[in-house]
């Protein structure tokens, strides 16, 4: 459990549920800069989200732009936005180790090992060709660009094989 910094309680936007700091409307973000410059604890609270590169919001009278520019001047880390916990990416690039993460990154390396398995048996899917042009959404796919089978997706179908014929592979010196 992650304790709150001590400055939190003594901050002026404590309890103001009629404003939104960390999405604020066009019409709030005067109201909040005006709620911050009377705040006893502005600089703590500046000082904190520059520190954790906090991405949102309102803290300590600067917005995440005004944030990102004093960050890049004094050295502390840019505002960004972080992935969700419990995922692969928090935990690789973000050096997370809470157990959700810890768990996500378990699953990504397990899947990751078995797809190395599979290709290293051959078991990788075929790549066809297209005969002709087909749509796909707003583009075309033109004749002969490879078509490779997604994981998940059915194979193709008797008809679509009329399109795409199995992507040939030069034969190999013996």
């Amino acid at each position: 459990m992650t304790r709150r910094p001590s400055w939190r309680e003594r901050a002026a936007c404590r309890g103001r549920l009629d404003l939104d700091f960390i999405d604020p409307t066009d019409e709030q973000v005067d109201q909040c800069r005006a709620v911050c410059a009377e705040c006893p604890v502005r600089e703590l609270c500046l000082a904190d989200a520059l520190t954790s590169g906090e991405a949102w919001g309102i803290w300590g009278g600067l917005d995440a732009d005004e944030r990102a520019a004093v960050a890049e001047q004094d050295g502390h880390p840019t505002p960004t936005v972080r992935p969700a916990h419990g995922t692969n990416a928090r935990y690789a690039k973000h050096r997370c180790r809470c157990s959700a993460c810890t768990a996500a990154h378990t699953e990504y390396e397990r899947e990751r090992r078995a797809r190395l398995r599979a290709r290293r048996r051959g078991a990788v899917a075929r790549a066809y060709v297209l005969a002709e042009p087909v749509r796909c959404g707003r583009t075309w796919a033109g004749a002969g660009q490879y078509l490779l089978p997604l994981p998940g997706v059915p194979p193709l179908r008797e008809a679509e094989h009329d399109l795409a014929r199995p992507a040939q592979t030069a034969p190999t010196a013996a």
